[in-house]
C-alpha cells in the first residue's frame, strides 16, 4: 500500500491531517432541498409515510431490510416515536415540499466524528420516491450535508444481492471497497455486506455532478432527464461492486442468502485463560503491568506502537493509566500472553457482535520477546479457536493498510482479504486507511487443522526452527489476497 508519508524510522504511514477538528453531530433542524425537505422523524410523519408504502402491497422494498413492513399506521407511528430524537442512527424523514407528505426516510448512522466517518442508511423510499428526482434529492442533501460539515468519509452499505441499493450507491458515486462475508443474520438468513464510500477529495467533483443533474434545465417538459447522474458520476468511481448471485430465491423472486436453521447467538467470549503448548492467554490485570512494560520498553524505537492508536509509553505510571480501565472493558476484552509465566504481549477480542455471530481480534500488541515466535502464532491460534468454538461465525481482523507486516500476518493466519477503507481514522494526526481480513466458521475446519499441523512438536527441529511455514498451509485457503 504507497504512502505518502514515513515516520523517522522508515516507516509508511498515511498523510497528515492538520488541525484535525471533529465535525459536529447531525442537524436537529430541517435540511432543505429544491423539491424534497428532510425534518427530523417524528410520529407526525407517520400518516402520509403510511399510505405512501401501500404502494408496495407485496413488501418487496422490504426483502433486505432487518425489519417487516409495518402493520399499519399505528404500528409505524410506534416505530417512528422509538427513532425520533435518536442521536445514532439520527432519522430524518423526507418530505415533498409541494404537498407535505412524507414520502421516505433516512439516517445519519455509525456516526464516528473523532475519525470524520458517516454512513447514510436506513434508507425506505417508497414507490413515489424511487427513480425521482425528489428521492434523489434526499439522499444528495444528506450527503451534501455531511462533506459540508466536515466529515471526511460517507459510506454506504448494504447486502451485495440487493442489486438495486448497489446500482443506487453507484450512481451516487460512491466506490466500492469490500464485501463483508456473513456479516449478518438476518430474518434467520445469512447476510454478506457490501460496502461503499465516498471521501472528502471526492466531493468537489460529486457537488458539481448533483447540481448538474438537479439543474431544472437537465429535465424536458415530461420530466425525464436529459442527461444520467451515473454518466456524471462515473468518472468519480474507483472500483464497482461485482455482480452478487444467489441459487436461492424467495416469492417475490429475489435472491436471498441461504437460512441458518437452528442459528442461536453465540455468548459474549469468556473472560477466561486459554493454554498452549508455548504461551497461556490470561484476562489482562493490573498484576501484569510491570512484566509488559519491560517487555515493550526493549522495543527502544517505539516500532510496536507506530500503527496503534495509543503508546509508546514512557513510564510503569503511563501503561498502567491506559492498562487499569482497559483490564475491566468488556469489549475490547483485553487479554494478556504470558510466555513461562511472563507477561510479554497482549491481544484482544473487540467489536463483539453475539447477535450476528461476529468479532475481531485486535489491539494485538507483541513485545520484542514475543515477535516471531511459535508463541505468537499459537496466541493468535487460541483466539480464533476460541471464538469459533463459543459460537462465532465471523472472525475478522484490520489494520492500518500502510501496516505491510499487519497485512501479511492476517494471511499467514489465514484470514482472507476482503478490501480497504478509504479515510477510515484519524490516528495520531495522520490519516488511516483500514485493510479489512476475516475467516468465517466455515474456513475454521482447514484452519484448524493447518495450526495443530504447524504446532505441531514434529514440526520443529532440535534448535526450534520450523520445518514447514505456516503460509504454505493457510494459503490454498484463502478467498483472497492483498
Amino acid at each position: 500500500m504507497p504512502a505518502s508519508h514515513t515516520t523517522p524510522l522508515g516507516e509508511p504511514i498515511g498523510a497528515p491531517v492538520p488541525d484535525w477538528t471533529p465535525p459536529p453531530a447531525p442537524p436537529e433542524t430541517p435540511i432543505e432541498g429544491r423539491l424534497v425537505r428532510l425534518e427530523p422523524i417524528a410520529p407526525g410523519h407517520a400518516a402520509s409515510l403510511f399510505a405512501a408504502l401501500q404502494l408496495d402491497p407485496q413488501g418487496a422494498d422490504w426483502t433486505y431490510r432487518m425489519q417487516e413492513p409495518p402493520e399499519n399506521a399505528a404500528a409505524l407511528t410506534a416505530w417512528l416515536s422509538d427513532l425520533q430524537g435518536r442521536a445514532d442512527p439520527c432519522f430524518f424523514a423526507y418530505v415533498n415540499r409541494a404537498t407535505g407528505q412524507t414520502l421516505g426516510k433516512g439516517a445519519f448512522m455509525e456516526i464516528d466524528r473523532a475519525h470524520g466517518v458517516i454512513e447514510i442508511g436506513a434508507i425506505i423510499l417508497s414507490r413515489a420516491l424511487q427513480r425521482s428526482a425528489m428521492g434523489t434529492e434526499a439522499l444528495t442533501a444528506m450527503i451534501g450535508w455531511a462533506f459540508e460539515a466536515g466529515y471526511r468519509r460517507v459510506q454506504w452499505t448494504c447486502d451485495p444481492l440487493n442489486a438495486a441499493s448497489c446500482a443506487a450507491a453507484e450512481r451516487l458515486g460512491f466506490s466500492y471497497e469490500a464485501t463483508f462475508a456473513q456479516a449478518y443474520v438476518t430474518k434467520g438468513r445469512n447476510r454478506d455486506k457490501a460496502i461503499f464510500a465516498a471521501i472528502d477529495a471526492d466531493w468537489p467533483a460529486l457537488r458539481t455532478a448533483y447540481a448538474a443533474w438537479l439543474n431544472p434545465g437537465n429535465f424536458d417538459e415530461t420530466g425525464q432527464q436529459r442527461q444520467s447522474l451515473s454518466a456524471l458520476t462515473a468518472p468519480v468511481l474507483r472500483a464497482r461492486a461485482p455482480a452478487a448471485t444467489s441459487r436461492r430465491l424467495n416469492a417475490l423472486g429475489q435472491p436471498i442468502g441461504p437460512e441458518l436453521s437452528g442459528w442461536s447467538a453465540p455468548p459474549p467470549p469468556p473472560r477466561t485463560p486459554m493454554e498452549g503448548r508455548f504461551c497461556r492467554l490470561e484476562p489482562l490485570e493490573e498484576l501484569h503491568a510491570p512484566a509488559l512494560f519491560d517487555a515493550l520498553a526493549e522495543d527502544r524505537e517505539g516500532r510496536v506502537f507506530t500503527y496503534m492508536p495509543n503508546g509508546p509509553f514512557h513510564s510503569l505510571d503511563g501503561y498502567l493509566a491506559w492498562l487499569r480501565p482497559a483490564r475491566t472493558a468488556m469489549d475490547p476484552m483485553h487479554f494478556a500472553i504470558l510466555i513461562e509465566g511472563r507477561a510479554v504481549g497482549t491481544a484482544s477480542y473487540l467489536r463483539i457482535a453475539p447477535a450476528h455471530g461476529t468479532i475481531e481480534v485486535g489491539y494485538i500488541t507483541f513485545s520484542p520477546r514475543l515477535q516471531r515466535t511459535a508463541a505468537a502464532t499459537e496466541a493468535m491460534a487460541l483466539m480464533m479457536r476460541g471464538a469459533f468454538a463459543a459460537g462465532y461465525r465471523r472472525y475478522e481482523w484490520k489494520c492500518n493498510a500502510c501496516n505491510l507486516p499487519s497485512r501479511r500476518a492476517a494471511q499467514r493466519l489465514g484470514l482472507s482479504y476482503e478490501g480497504v477503507f478509504a479515510e477510515a481514522q484519524v490516528v495520531k494526526g495522520h490519516n488511516r486507511d483500514t485493510a479489512w481480513y476475516a475467516a468465517t466458521d466455515a474456513d475454521w475446519p482447514a484452519l484448524a487443522e493447518a495450526f495443530d499441523t504447524w504446532l505441531s512438536a514434529d514440526n520443529f527441529d532440535g534448535e526450534g526452527q520450523q520445518r514447514q511455514c505456516l503460509s504454505a498451509l493457510t494459503r490454498p485457503l484463502l478467498k483472497a489476497t492483498g
